[in-house]
């Protein structure tokens, strides 16, 4: 039976000095906080109860606490609000759609952006239709193709798109519609109001522009839409009638439609305290059904919070304050985080405490791709003992310092962005992350969504822990990380971490990696203001004065070898893949003499430990493969099998010159041909077979970076490329080499059409000439990869030996007892704590 929340007061003074409040017919939820205020006044200062009743009820007004609410609890037993007035009067439209009038249901202005049928979401008019058996990566449509020619001159790449043919639609009012598209790279979604769509043209324009370029392949749907209400499930509101449709999935007398149209249940305001919210069930809002904003000693706990929030709408959100608690709640299907919080002075690293935990997670981001289960922001906040799963993009979020993310479950995650990771932080700004711990985390199954030519690819470019952009400054331990679609730890260019006591396993790509910065980089030059700002903000301050790594100023930061990634630990780890050819490590732009990577345990189940590092020896006897001279082509001519991989600009040339290959350099706007890419003709491949290619090279310019690789290629089948070399050419010739290892059959990555390779060499620069000439391709002795890896610094105290898990085919990785990892210093993970307590 639907209640609209009326109380009464029950006084027992005989029982307890409390005061409690419970429902009857007689007093509205806030007349009751209202008369417990005034009892406040009249001099009982005891704690307070409000008792919900057991069954659904309405509530369509926020309950805003204030400091004179403090000491209060919440509570009910099996009571569930709901925020969504009920719709009736419907009446039949055409068809199975059926329509009401709604417009006194809405407040003044409310645009209506979810729909519940009996407690759950409907889908909002769209084109193409959901799929609903493929829900994550069916009903989606795809940027175009341009021409060959390129993109148009001046398109304006985050306000334009080309639809394809059969995706052109025609709306009454375009104005209204919304385009969901995963923009540019696909590390999430962005929802942005349509201007037009030429039919004759094909090209859709925006009101304003995107956050990113909108790129051929990115896939969207178009959605609110009259004319697109056509499969069961969907719904549209006309906001110029009041009318809303819906085609039901039953008949609409068997159906309990709602609006949910509650901003929210309960705001906590700056100065409340001691506010408990117990044993509730939420439903149906359209921003976050918790907000505590600067509030003090407060808990939320054992309630069921689902389908609530819009785009920007969370679960529970906690700001400044101190020590708000979170626990035992069930948080699901909400439009952006499930938790987030947030709060504390960076510069005297003071916090506020909050805490979630013991949270079970699930589902978040129904809207909003970048959301993740927890956010967590600012210093000493914790995530601990929570099981997070089945989100769009990350587990938990952070940035800031003494941040604490331990003992949690996470799984299926980044299951519709890529380049994500269940835990997740930056260091942009040089301090963030310093003195924060990830430990003792159970993560699995990260799974990754690219958008290509051919489509979605899942599982696909993503990661399990993922300390990006500089981060600094964590201790990152005790993590069993495993079936990561890349690598279960993508350290990039982060600096004066502590990675130890870890299992990383069955990466898809590498078991870990270590790709740090150059002076010459984007990334660097980019964000050395920001990276000089943080630390300057900082620098000095006794909080900050203990801070691992801190007396090294950003300026200083590129070390006498050319790299900037420095002062990072990677010790007493097990490595565990089972799949030929996965790499145990990938390293770039980092050097031994300022990391550490060693008392480690590899182990790739019996295959040979691959790592990427193809030193080979000397040229194995007979003829070359290759020999190419360009003194006899002709001069202004494309010599045989030689072309182009990617052509910036028509104007763009590659011919024969004065006896050698000449290359134009240039950089475009095209994502398809952003620099100068050429390749040599096709040589056979040798399965397992090591290569080196030497040639003369010099430029037009001063300096001009370049880079070799040996690639392989089939329409429509896909492309495979061995490690690339960078090197640099002057206005002198001089000889320059590099050298690859080609795939043995069904090692990861070969495929069946991978016959032969060619030399593949990209211009990085942006004007200019490159000349190439007496190119030479020998097959040559290769060596075993990971004395290779030795060689060049890494592991010099570690151990290629089976680790002896427990049963890792059944996600097992405890440790047998005779493991030969605890010589090596590695200590058992409590497993046992893993995840959420009762």
């Amino acid at each position: 039976m639907l209640r609209r929340f009326l109380f009464s007061v029950l006084v027992l003074p005989s029982l307890s000095p409390a005061l409690e409040v419970q429902v009857s017919p007689t007093l509205s939820l806030a007349q009751a906080v209202q008369q417990v205020r005034e009892a406040r006044k009249a001099g009982d200062a005891s704690p307070a109860t409000i008792v919900l009743p057991e069954g659904t009820s309405e509530l369509l007004q926020p309950i805003q606490l204030e400091a004179q609410d403090s000491n209060l609890t919440i509570t009910g037993t099996k009571s569930t609000l709901i925020g969504a007035p009920l719709v009736t009067g419907w009446k039949k439209h055409e068809g199975e759609i059926v329509k009401a009038d709604v417009s006194k249901l809405l407040p003044k202005g409310f645009l209506p952006k979810q729909l519940l049928c009996d407690g759950e979401r409907q889908i909002l008019a769209r084109y193409p239709n959901f799929d609903a058996k493929d829900p994550l990566y069916g009903g989606w449509a795809f940027v175009a193709e341009f021409p060959p020619a390129g993109a148009p001159e001046g398109h304006l790449w985050k306000r334009t798109l080309y639809v394809k043919p059969e995706d052109v639609r025609k709306w009454a009012h375009p104005e209204d519609v919304e385009l969901d598209i995963f923009a540019q790279y696909g590390w999430w979604n962005f929802l942005e109001p349509v201007a037009s769509l030429d039919p004759a043209t094909r090209m859709l324009t925006l009101k304003k522009d995107c956050g990113y370029d909108l790129h051929p392949h990115n896939r969207y749907h178009f959605q609110n839409a009259l004319e697109e209400l056509d499969a069961p499930g969907e719904w549209f509101y006309d906001k110029r009638t009041g009318t809303l449709y819906f085609w039901p999935t039953k008949p609409i007398s068997e159906c309990e439609v709602r609006i949910p149209t509650l901003d929210g249940f309960f705001k906590v305001k700056p100065g409340a305290k001691k506010i408990t919210i117990r044993g509730l069930t939420l439903i149906g809002c359209s921003g976050s059904a918790i907000k505590f904003d600067g509030s003090e000693d407060c808990v939320v706990e054992r309630c069921v919070i689902t389908h609530v929030g819009d785009f920007h709408g969370s679960g529970i959100s906690v700001s400044t304050g101190k020590n708000v608690r979170l626990s035992h709640n069930e948080i699901s299907y909400t439009g952006s985080n499930g938790i987030g919080l947030s709060g504390g002075d960076r510069k005297t690293l003071t916090g506020p405490g909050h805490i979630a935990e013991d949270n079970h997670i699930h589902h978040m981001g129904v809207f909003n791709k970048n959301a993740c289960g927890i956010s967590m922001y600012g210093v000493d906040n914790t995530a601990r003992h929570n099981h997070i799963h089945d989100g769009p993009r990350m587990g938990v979020q952070m940035s800031g310092n003494n941040l604490i993310i331990e003992y949690n479950h996470l799984h299926h995650l980044c299951l519709e962005t890529q380049d994500g990771g269940a835990i997740y932080t930056g260091g942009r700004d040089w301090i963030s992350s310093r003195g924060s711990k990830w430990r003792y985390n159970l993560i699995h199954d990260i799974v990754g969504c690219g958008q290509e030519a051919g489509g979605l690819k899942h599982p696909w470019f993503t990661f399990g822990l993922y300390p990006d952009d500089n981060s600094g400054g964590l201790d990152i331990i005790g993590n069993i990380v495993f079936r990561v679609a890349h690598t279960p730890i993508h350290m990039h260019n982060s600096r004066d971490c502590i990675v130890e006591n870890n299992i990383f396993a069955l990466g898809g790509k590498f078991q870990f990696d270590l790709h740090g910065w150059t002076k010459e980089q984007r990334f660097y030059t980019n964000h050395l203001e920001t990276m000089i700002k943080g630390y300057d903000s900082v620098a000095g301050l006794p909080a900050w004065k203990n801070m691992r790594n801190m007396n090294l100023h950003p300026k200083d930061a590129i070390r006498d070898d050319g790299t900037m990634m420095s002062g990072n630990v990677f010790e007493h780890n097990i490595m565990f893949g089972d799949t030929p050819g996965v790499k145990y490590g990938d390293i770039r732009n980092a050097t031994p003499k300022w990391n550490s990577i060693d008392h480690n345990l590899a182990w790739n189940n019996g295959h040979p430990i691959v790592t990427g590092i193809n030193k080979v020896g000397p040229d194995k006897a007979g003829e070359p493969l290759l020999v190419e001279g360009f003194d006899k082509a002709e001069p202004g001519k494309l010599p045989k099998g030689w072309g182009f991989n990617h052509r910036p600009n028509p104007n763009v040339q590659l011919v024969t010159a004065d006896g050698a290959l000449r290359i134009d350099c240039a950089l475009g706007q095209d994502p398809k041909n952003p620099k100068s890419v050429f390749h040599g003709p096709d040589v056979p491949i040798k399965p397992g077979a090591a290569y080196r290619v030497k040639l003369r090279v010099k430029s037009s310019e001063p300096t001009a970076k370049f880079s070799l690789a040996f690639a392989s290629f089939k329409n429509g089948e896909g492309y495979w490329q061995a490690g690339s070399t960078s090197l640099t050419a002057t206005n002198e010739w001089r000889e320059v080499e590099a050298t690859g290892r080609m795939l043995i059959e069904n090692e990861t990555g070969w495929k069946p059409w991978m016959t032969a390779f060619w030399l593949r060499i990209d211009c990085h620069e942006p004007e200019g000439q490159v000349f190439i000439d007496d190119v030479r391709i020998t097959e040559a002795e290769p060596l075993d990869e990971w004395s290779a890896w030795q060689a060049a610094g890494w592991d010099q105290h570690s151990l290629v030996a089976d680790p002896l898990f427990m049963d890792w085919k059944n996600d097992d990785f405890r440790l047998k007892p005779e493991s030969p990892a605890f010589k090596l210093g590695f200590k058992a993970i409590p497993v046992e704590k893993i995840g959420v307590r009762e």
